[in-house]
């Protein structure tokens, strides 16, 4: 021992406790809320200046405190939300521990004001560091107000490690931001540097909320979410697979209304989007997840902002069940936002400015449910003028990847025809024509879309691949093809050669730096083999580790890719047909397996704007 040891000063231990829940302004932003809202508070108001460093103030309209309560609340380890350990694994209120008053008073100029609504007068007090509390009584209104002064002003090799207080105060926004979304039926707003940049309608209506947080482009672009399973309830709001960010700025998760951060959840988000986004954006994500408390732990955090889940495989299968079911629910017939009449159900992709949508956004509409039932069989016939022979059954022949064989059917008029469902009555959608040989160009009655032929076929060779269930069939070459490779790539291959078989890919070493490969995937070309092994390679070099389940998923995407229509290949009006029909019929039509764009629709009214006859 290198010397004695000694029993900290109060304020030395109080700095201590202060370290661990004080790490920020927004820490003491997020301590100070949540306390009003364990209160009751139905209107919370929080004011900053220079991000908070400088000034914070919080006023609610809660229960308030006796002045015997507020004496006590400045004392370490005073709290009304637990009498004994055991409360600690049922916990429903968002504070507990007790040392967040006293802590952010010890290293602050503090000021509070409250008072309950039977008493006439306010209690104040005020601390400044390492004082001794300072009371008295005054006049305030029924609630509790907070004022923090000089965070850190006593500690300043903690104040020279803040950030710029631009970045503080948008550390800020985001704690209220997400508070907001844990509690709509409470207002929220933020003052920051006299300009109010948070203020929510507290009407307890999520939507509007997110609306009021992130603007109207994206809460017109959410899906719902509302599942339960294994004794796990999640609710809450999705962004369609067009509106993304950079980061997970855009995702909160809530469990039993605390907000949370769990890197098993964030997967599971990752999971349900696969194959819908590009790898380098995030979804966002609104999710609320109910439980018993007995079966989480959430003093495992200092300040709260992580959880442990007694069943952690469960959560993740519950999440993921519920975002896939919120995500597929469009096309299976449901009403959502989107149609052929206005944008494609469920999700094409609006033409307009990309600043926040990654590639634009939807509109609302009715649509033609029957184009959204990938497991619902129908069945047209021309009408009596062309032939009483019935047309054979489109959707379900190209499900299985038939070519349709109607030879006969050549006019635009059938073509338009062709492209109905039975008996809806909504407008129809029909090609027109190529534009660079990579674009198709089809209309509606209102409106006009602009097809990416290689990405709605890359689509559409991928939900025809993810849905097999057994190995993938191989087409099996007459000669093999050799394609160098590393040694390291050659390891990798030879190690995976049975998972490889299962998906259609017969690949194995044929030296150190050389691979035999004897069949691909049936829809693949003899001509893009090398191209398709080498995407492999990059693969297996990028992750060394990765699992059979993700590994098949991205030889699912590859080999969708490489089989898929190429731009500046010729459609005839029949193939055109053919792609769009089938693109309406899978299962994610309005981005191809790696997150791109497959379809813009831009309205009569966008038309009349681009002409100037509005």
């Amino acid at each position: 021992m290198s010397g004695d040891i000694k029993v900290l000063d109060k304020n030395t231990a109080n700095q201590i406790a202060a370290g661990e829940v004080v790490e920020k302004p927004a820490s003491v932003v997020k301590e100070l809320v949540e306390n009003s809202l364990d209160a009751g508070a139905t209107n919370i108001s929080v004011t900053i200046f220079a991000g908070g460093t400088e000034f914070i103030r919080v006023t609610d309209n809660g229960s308030g405190m006796s002045e015997t309560n507020a004496k006590l609340s400045v004392l370490r380890h005073a709290t009304s939300k637990i009498t004994s350990a055991n409360d600690l694994l049922s916990l429903h209120t968002l504070g507990f521990r007790g040392e967040a008053l006293p802590s952010i008073a010890s290293v602050s100029k503090f000021n509070m004001l409250t008072r309950l609504p039977q008493e006439e007068f306010a209690t104040s007090i005020t601390m400044d560091g390492d004082s001794i509390p300072d009371v008295g009584r005054t006049g305030g209104n029924i609630g509790t107000t907070i004022t923090v002064r000089d965070l850190f002003f006593n500690v300043p090799a903690r104040r020279k490690f803040l950030r710029t207080v631009n970045t503080e105060g948008r550390y800020i926004n985001e704690i209220i931001a997400k508070v907001a979304l844990s509690r709509p039926e409470v207002h929220f707003s933020l003052t920051n540097n006299d300009k109010e940049i948070v203020n929510t309608p507290g009407n307890s209506d999520l939507k509007d909320t997110i609306a009021a947080l992130y603007g109207k482009n994206v809460s017109q672009e959410l899906l719902a979410v509302d599942y339960a399973d294994n004794g796990i309830k999640i609710t809450g709001f999705i962004g369609k697979p067009t509106v993304l960010k950079g980061t997970r700025q855009w995702q909160s998760i809530f469990v039993n209304g605390r907000i949370i951060n769990n890197r098993m959840i964030s997967k599971a988000i990752d999971h349900a989007y696969q194959s819908q986004i590009p790898k380098s954006g995030f979804p966002f994500a609104v999710i609320k997840l109910e439980m018993d408390s007995n079966t989480i732990d959430i003093n495992v955090h200092p300040q709260k902002s992580e959880i442990k889940f007694g069943d952690e495989g469960a959560v993740y299968r519950v999440v993921y069940h519920a975002l896939t079911d919120a995500l597929t629910k469009p096309l299976g017939g449901q009403e959502i936002p989107g149609s052929l009449e206005g944008t494609i159900k469920g999700g094409v992709i609006k033409a307009g400015p990309a600043e926040s949508l990654a590639g634009g956004h939807g509109q609302g509409g009715p649509v033609n449910r029957e184009y959204y039932a990938p497991h619902q069989e129908q069945i047209w016939k021309p009408p009596d003028q062309i032939g009483e022979t019935p047309a054979p059954n489109i959707l379900a022949a190209q499900r299985t990847g038939e070519p349709i064989q109607n030879d006969n059917i050549q006019t635009a008029e059938v073509d338009k025809i062709a492209m109905e469902a039975a008996g809806t009555g909504v407008d129809t959608i029909w090609p027109l024509g190529q534009i660079n040989r990579t674009f198709i160009v089809a209309q509606s009655e209102k409106n006009l879309y602009l097809i990416d032929q290689h990405a709605a076929h890359e689509r559409i060779m991928y939900d025809r691949f993810i849905r097999r269930q057994e190995p993938i069939p191989t087409q099996q070459f007459l000669m093999p093809i050799f394609v160098e490779a590393d040694k390291e790539g050659v390891a990798m291959v030879e190690e995976k050669r049975q998972e490889f078989l299962k998906l259609g890919v017969d690949v194995e070493p044929a030296g150190e730096t050389l691979l035999r490969v004897s069949g691909l995937p049936a829809d693949i070309e003899n001509s893009r083999a090398e191209g398709f092994i080498h995407d492999i390679l990059n693969l297996l070099a990028q992750e060394k580790a990765i699992k059979p389940t993700d590994l098949r998923e991205e030889v699912l995407h590859y080999a969708a890719c490489h089989s898929a229509i190429r731009a500046g290949e010729v459609l005839n009006m029949r193939q055109m047909r053919q792609v769009i029909l089938q693109l309406l019929n899978t299962e994610h039509p309005f981005t191809c397996p790696h997150g791109r764009p497959c379809m813009v629709e831009i309205s009569t009214e966008e038309l009349f704007k681009m002409f100037k006859r509005t």
